[in-house]
């Protein structure tokens, strides 16, 4: 995700006068890093989240997502999951279509971009949290 974001951090912001005018180049770059930026998302949410439970000794076998999340919170490891379902949402909104709206499609493109730190964020607790635990 970083090196996405490198890549496409010269033309920022997007603007809609040119959100349609990207070159093949910065069209590549915004979709790798929407892409790494989803991926990572999943990752955190579908597997990490599940692990450190797991490895705290919580079973997580038939808790729905918003429950590992919400155990997460009580123990202090992540926090926000308004923010969190905030993410999921933008980035269902780019995954299943580019507006034709160049004002909304700009401002979704730049706003997923705008979250990275805060994405990051949460990696960065849960490895902080477990340093501490002394589980890695």
């Amino acid at each position: 995700m970083d090196s996405a974001y490198k890549k496409i951090e010269p033309s920022l912001p997007i603007t809609s006068e040119k959100v349609f005018n990207l070159d093949e180049w910065e069209v590549e770059h915004i979709d790798q890093y929407i892409f790494r930026f989803s991926k990572l998302h999943d990752a955190i949410g579908n597997k990490l989240l599940k692990s450190v439970l797991t490895e705290l000794g919580e079973e997580v076998a038939n808790r729905s997502a918003i429950d590992i999340f919400n155990r997460m919170e009580q123990l202090g490891i992540i926090s926000d999951y308004d923010l969190w379902k905030e993410f999921r949402d933008i980035k269902n909104e780019l995954a299943h279509d580019y507006e034709e709206d160049e004002h909304e499609a700009a401002e979704k493109i730049n706003l997923i971009i705008s979250k990275k730190s805060e994405l990051e964020k949460y990696l960065t607790d849960i490895v902080n949290y477990l340093n501490t635990k002394k589980i890695i």
